[in-house]
Formats: structure tokens, sequence, C-alpha cells
């Protein structure tokens, strides 16, 4: 079999990585067509303009401008659904696998890199991210690569592998702030190999280069920095059920405090078997603890303060990723470790062949458990414990328009955002321009558009003499129903409802002139 195996070494080296992302794209397409939440909202909106004012809007937001541009892009070539628009992540953590797989190969072999691929590819959190309309996955894809390339660049010294990492450097940096994290533990990875020597002309120059290629939205990067600090940022305060709930969202895709009974046991067991795998290996696997905890750490220290939390784990979905690819590489070293023979324990070697096998289905066992929390959650955000259900708002619309066709107006730009994705010429989504606060720069595109605003509301009101309002349901004691802005206006369909355990309640009014 070993010989038949390396016969077909060069196949199974373009097939393998082929059927893990061809894996992780099954696994994520499953969830695609759930209904999308507001960040998804404003990534899908922003492809409705152009370059420029992409540009423009996303400098008055907190992220860079690159995903943007690359998701308008595939939208002119696929189309804006959210089926179409959410692929692009799905592909991208594909290629993120394909980048991870190069470098386990290049470094450990071809088996550490297909059995670190497999837990990559199966991994809850990376199936998750796979599914949302952002660029958490192109960040990862963009980390994996440029640790590649400084592989190659480190080994063999070539010019062109240190050009292409620095690209690849700004271009994270292009994409999301918190890929200098990643950066961070290249550079404490660099400076364990090189020491001293680290501080040579060539590395200055490749770093110098990838700050050069990003200067362009340093004047942004500055806005930006400078409005959290005037306007605060919504992330919570880091505790001891940040760092928990950080490791048990990347295996079971749950928060700490829904670990309980007979699942923290085994969830205890899950992370002495990888707590143990990484210890025993550290040393062979230095980048790899490197791209797991340097940016942890320091995450956990620029959200201490006084400075103001930034604690967000999806941020740094790049280093919750580096343990299972970590534990995939531990299991390799310690299945080849089981088969050496010493003559003391020659007696016990069946039992050391047992560890890597048990130790493999625990962490399978734990992604199966944690893929299947991924489906039931759906799109549901661990921050808020909410979860969105706008296209669902959207269908219930249809079911009771009954062929009328009538505008829906939204109570709210919040909810317009997340309508919006859905909106067609049938039933097109507005919202109202005199109820909207332009306080946060996510909403900079709605002041400066005019796609579903309604200007003048009484003009519009006279051409139309029934639509559909909604929005959440009332929760004042008293108030039956949401407040529609002007009177003479009668309520005469209505649906209340909640549809699931973790949304708002929402209220879908049919409004005709009295």
């Amino acid at each position: 079999m070993k010989d038949y195996l390396m016969k077909r070494r060069r196949i199974f080296l373009i097939m393998m990585p082929a059927l893990l992302g061809a894996l992780y794209m099954i696994l994520c397409a499953a969830n695609l067509r759930q209904s999308i939440w507001f960040d998804e909202s404003f990534s899908s909106y922003l492809t409705r303009f152009d370059l420029k004012s992409i540009w423009e809007f996303t400098a008055a937001d907190v992220h860079p401008p690159f995903y943007y541009y690359l998701l308008k892009a595939w939208a002119h070539v696929f189309g804006h659904t959210d089926f179409a628009m959410r692929m692009l992540s799905t592909v991208l953590g594909a290629v993120a696998i394909l980048f991870a797989f190069l470098w386990l190969k290049y470094k450990y072999g071809l088996r550490a890199a297909t059995v670190g691929g497999f837990l990559l590819s199966i991994s809850p959190i990376f199936i998750r991210y796979g599914q949302e309309m952002r660029m958490y996955t192109l960040v990862v894809a963009i980390v994996f690569a440029a640790t590649f390339f400084l592989q190659l660049a480190i080994d063999n010294g070539k010019k062109c592998w240190w050009i292409i990492y620095a690209i690849l450097v700004a271009l994270g940096m292009w994409t999301h702030y918190f890929a200098a994290l990643a950066w961070c533990a290249h550079v404490f990875y660099l400076l364990k190999i090189y020491g001293k020597n680290f501080w040579t002309k060539k590395i200055w120059a490749i770093y110098l280069l990838s700050v050069a290629l990003f200067l362009p939205w340093m004047p942004s990067l500055y806005r930006q920095f400078s409005d959290v600090e005037q306007n605060g940022f919504w992330v919570s305060s880091v505790n001891v059920s940040t760092i928990t709930s950080y490791f048990t969202e990347g295996t079971f895709y749950m928060r700490a405090d829904e670990i309980k009974n007979w699942l923290m046991i085994f969830a205890s067991l899950v992370f002495l078997a990888i707590g143990f795998v990484l210890i025993r290996y550290r040393k062979q696997m230095s980048m790899l603890l490197a791209m797991a905890f340097v940016p942890l750490a320091l995450l956990l220290l620029l959200s201490m303060p006084p400075l103001n939390p930034l604690f967000i784990s999806r941020y740094i979905l790049f280093a919750m990723l580096a343990l299972p690819i970590a534990f995939g590489v531990g299991l390799v070293f310690l299945a080849n470790d089981s088969t050496k023979k010493t003559p003391r324990k020659k007696t016990k070697l069946w039992k050391k062949r047992l560890i890597a096998p048990i130790l493999t289905l625990l962490i399978m066992v734990s992604s199966i458990i944690g893929i299947a929390s991924v489906y039931q959650k759906g799109n549901y955000n661990m921050d808020t414990g909410m979860k969105t259900v706008s296209k669902d708002v959207y269908e219930s619309v249809i079911s009771l328009d009954g062929g009328e066709n009538l505008p829906i107006v939204s109570n709210s730009a919040w909810l317009y955002y997340d309508l919006a994705a859905y909106t067609s010429e049938e039933h097109p989504v507005l919202f109202i321009n005199e109820k909207t606060s332009y306080r946060y720069g996510s909403t900079l595109p709605l002041k400066n558009s005019y796609f579903g605003r309604i200007d003048d509301l009484d003009g519009w009101l006279a051409k139309h003499d029934s639509f559909w309002y909604v929005g959440k349901a009332p929760t004042k004691e008293g108030q039956d129903y949401i407040k529609f802005p002007r009177s003479g206006w009668r309520v005469v369909q209505v649906m209340t409802q909640k549809f699931d355990e973790h949304s708002d309640t929402y209220q879908i009014l049919k409004l005709e002139r009295e």
C-alpha cells in the first residue's frame, strides 16, 4: 500500500487539497440561504456603488476596503443574491485550505498536510464564517498564503518570495486591521530563528515595502481610530468568560456557559488532548503555536483598561484556526512516535498506537458537535445572543401581500439595511429619511445615496393608497402597533411574530388611507 501511494504521490498532492476544499464548501453550502444580518447587509449594500464611493464609505466605517472591492467584482459576475455573494467567502475558505495544505506539506510532509488540512476543513468556526458575507475567510487565506511564502523565503532566501510576502502583508492590512496581529506572530517567529540577525536591512526593507503599499489608506485609518476614540465602541470588557468562550466557540461553536453536564466533561477531555499534543511537540510547531497564541495574547493586552476593549474572536479567526491545524500536525508526530520500538517498552507498543486514533476520534466528534451547532443556530450572533430574521420578515410580507405588489417601508434604517438585500421591483424596500439619524459612519451610504430613501414623505404618501410598514414590535405598555410618523392611516392587516427564540418580535402592518 505504501509503495502504491508513493508511486501516485503527485496525484495525491493535487487531489488532496481539492478534496479538502470541496468538503469544506459542501459543509458551508448547506446554510448559505439563511437570513443576513447587519454586517452582511452593509457588505451587500456597498456593492451598489462605484469604487470611489466604496472607498469613502468604508473610510467612515471601521474596516479597509479591499474585501468590498472584491465582493463588488464577484457580485458583478455571479449576481447579488445572498447565496451568490456568500459563496465568495466559501471559495476563499477553500483557498485558505489550499495554502495551509501547501505550507504544511512543505514544512511537515504529506501526512501532516492531509490531517491538518482535514481538521481545518471540518472546523465549526471556519464553516460558520465561510457562510458569512464578510472578510474573515479572505483574511485567513491571505495570512495562510503569507505564512507559506514566508517559510519559502526563510528557507530559500529568494528575493521574489520576500517580495510576495511583503505584498501579502500589505494586502492583509487592506482587508482587516487585525491581520497585523498575524504579522506580529511572524515577527515573533523570525526573532526566534534569526535572533540578532533579524535586524538586517533585508527584513526591514520587506516590512517597509508593506508599509509603503499601505500608505494610501493611512489617513483613513487615522480618521477611523479617531472616531472610535470619540464615539466609543460596542465591544464588551474582557472577562474569564471571554477567554473560555474563545476556545469553546472555536471547537464547539458554543459559548462557555452553554457547555454543561456531559458535554462539559467531554470538552475538558478534548482540551486536555489538545494541550497534551501542543506541549509535547511545541518545538516542532513553533510557527503554528506563534500563530495560535501571539495574536490572542496581544488582543487581550490591547483590550485591557485604560484602552477600549477590542476583543472580538472572529477578528482573529486565523489564530483560532491555527489550533486545529497544529493539533492535526501533532497527531501525525504522535502516530509516528507510537511506531518506534524501544527495548524497555516493546510490550506496551499496542497501547501507544491507540493514543493517536483515540485523540483523533475526540477531535472529530467535537467537530461534528460543533458543525451541528452551526447548522442549528444558523446566523446567530455570539456577541449579542440574537439571530437576525430579516429574510423571514420579507418573505412574510410577500405571503400576506396577495399579489398586490405593495412597497415595503421599514421603520428604521438598520432594519432597512437588512431588508434591502432582498428588495425587488415587485416589492421595493424603502426607509424614511426624516426618521433616520446619521450619527454613525455605517449610515453614510444611506445619507449619500437615493437607493430606497423617501426624502419627501408627504409627497410619497400622496402617490400611494396602501403599503406595508415593518419594524420591531413595540415594547411600551399600552402601545399596540409600531408608530407611523403621519396620521390619517389605519391598520387593515397585521402580523406580530417572533420568528425564532433568539430573535426580536416583529410587526408587519398593512396601512391604508383613512
